[in-house]
């Protein structure tokens, strides 16, 4: 019979071991990821709002982005069902929550019985503040330390076994100090005989009879002999029940008062009690918004009004740690360099837009004609660079999107209109960029993402500003959240921003 040399028993065991660790090794299963987007509009204050509504962006389930406005509407979406509850983050942290009362399916006010036209799906709320953080008491060290104390010479334990002397009460330990008897314990339970009358005919009571002499003198004795009367007095012990003062007693009842009572029972009297409208506790069904439940939800914002204040809204089933995205300024200075920095790009990127949609600066005036026998070869001069666009409204926001990521900047500006005396050129409307840029290692600053757009041109490409940074699909990596504003209509993105490029990763339907 072949033997197996060392080797390849060597060989055998390992393979066997691999199978049995590929055996035992375990995969955890995915975790599964629900989790609504929203954007909460108001306007005044967000305590005590004027005009509040909540625009509805993406729902993530199954591992994909569905539309907020539109997913499982039967009838209405899954993101704005009565009862949800949204937080309000900034830059990833909580800043209070709205309870959803009710939603509505908007549409556009007809001109004709053709027109259809609507403007999308909208949750109106309660807003409630985040509740105070529990204030906790610093523990400090002791200033006088617990020593243990041992009354022996060596610290260890001695186990003694009790003996109790029934003759006596007391419990030896072997020590010289004897513990009290059990019966002198004032809380231990006694148990006594009931208190009986006793005579002194009975000797073996425990009751002393009093006997009281009977002298008789002697002008009246008797025939017999001088005697003497015995009576003898009862005694009873402290603990007779007669003595209980709260000894239940059985008497005999009167039967004509019981004969009253009885008739009384019998011809009771009616009192009405008002009608079951007064109870106050009774539930009352309304027809309508369910309004004074939790507070009352704010009224509906419709149109996009003067002074719109947006923040972002996110609903998730699962209690999770809030991650913040905001980055802080490394130096006093960073935000002023860092700035000046992104107003170069955007300078650069309005040129740009002029000169590709054909309206530019008004040109230099023509020079005078020089007469030929004075005219001499001349190099034709540059033509000016143009001046830097005016630029308001100016803002930079800076990011951490990812642990350890690269920071990434957030830049919007307005250049108003600029109006020219000269026929030929055309009239500059209202500009609107946005620039977002990632800091490398060497300090440079790379676009990841450029947009420019007029006033005139809504319609062809949108006005990209800012919401904020938001962690749609619970990946620990924040996407960009942007309103895409229209002439008419808007719309909703998220932009992940990976090595200074941008991917659009979900879009919503156009809206009011």
């Amino acid at each position: 019979m072949p033997k197996l040399q060392p080797t390849r028993l060597l060989a055998c065991t390992a393979l066997f071991a691999g199978a049995l660790h590929a055996q035992m090794h375990r995969v955890e299963a995915p975790e599964k990821v629900t989790r609504a987007i929203g954007v909460y509009e108001w306007t005044g204050d967000i305590a005590k709002p004027t005009a509040a509504r909540l625009v509805p962006v993406s729902v993530f389930i199954d591992g994909a982005f569905q539309d907020g406005g539109s997913y499982y509407a039967r009838p209405i979406p899954l993101a704005l069902l009565n009862g949800n509850i949204y937080f309000l983050e900034k830059s990833g942290l909580p800043q209070g929550t709205i309870t959803l009362d009710y939603a509505r399916h908007l549409q556009a006010a007809a001109a004709n019985s053709e027109d259809t036209s609507t403007l999308g799906w909208f949750g109106y709320g309660t807003f409630a503040t985040m509740p105070a953080p529990r204030k906790t008491v610093a523990l400090h060290a002791s200033t006088a330390p617990s020593v243990i104390v041992s009354s022996k010479d060596d610290d260890r334990p001695t186990f003694v076994r009790r003996n109790t002397d029934n003759s006596t009460g007391t419990a030896s330990s072997g020590s010289t100090s004897a513990s009290p008897a059990p019966a002198d314990d004032p809380d231990r339970p006694r148990f006594s005989r009931p208190a009986t009358t006793t005579t002194a005919q009975n000797p073996s009571t425990t009751t002393a009879p009093t006997t009281s002499s009977t002298t008789t003198s002697a002008s009246t004795k008797t025939d017999d002999s001088s005697t003497a009367s015995t009576t003898p007095s009862t005694t009873t012990r402290s603990g007779d029940p007669a003595d209980d003062s709260d000894r239940p007693t059985l008497r005999r009842r009167d039967p004509k008062q019981a004969a009253a009572d009885r008739k009384a029972r019998d011809h009771g009297s009616v009192t009405a009690v008002g009608s079951p409208n007064d109870d106050p506790d009774r539930p009352n069904m309304r027809r309508g918004k369910t309004a004074g439940i939790g507070g009352d939800p704010a009224p509906q914002l419709t149109g996009m009004p003067v002074g719109l204040h947006q923040v972002v809204a996110v609903s998730d089933p699962a209690n999770r740690e809030p991650h913040p995205f905001a980055r802080e300024w490394a130096t006093p200075t960073e935000r002023s360099e860092t700035l000046a920095k992104m107003e170069t790009i955007a300078q650069q990127q309005l040129l740009d837009y002029a000169r590709t949609n054909g309206a530019t600066t008004p040109p230099p005036p023509a020079p005078k004609p020089v007469p030929r026998s004075t005219a001499r070869a001349r190099i034709p001069a540059a033509s000016p660079t143009p001046p830097p666009a005016p630029l308001t409204h100016e803002d930079v926001t800076s990011y951490t999107l990812s642990y350890g990521g690269l920071p990434t900047f957030v830049y919007t500006a307005i250049s108003p209109a600029a109006s020219t005396t000269s026929s030929t050129a055309l009239a500059l409307p209202e500009r609107y960029v946005t620039v977002v840029a990632q800091q490398l290692p060497s300090g440079e600053l790379q676009v990841a993402l450029s947009s420019v757009t007029d006033a005139a041109h809504l319609d062809r490409t949108p006005w990209f500003r800012l919401i904020d940074a938001v962690d749609p699909d619970v990946e620990h990596r924040a996407s960009l959240l942007f309103e895409l504003r229209g002439q008419s209509s808007r719309q909703f993105a998220l932009y992940r921003i990976l090595s200074a490029k941008a991917e659009q990763i979900f879009v919503t339907n156009p809206t009011e």
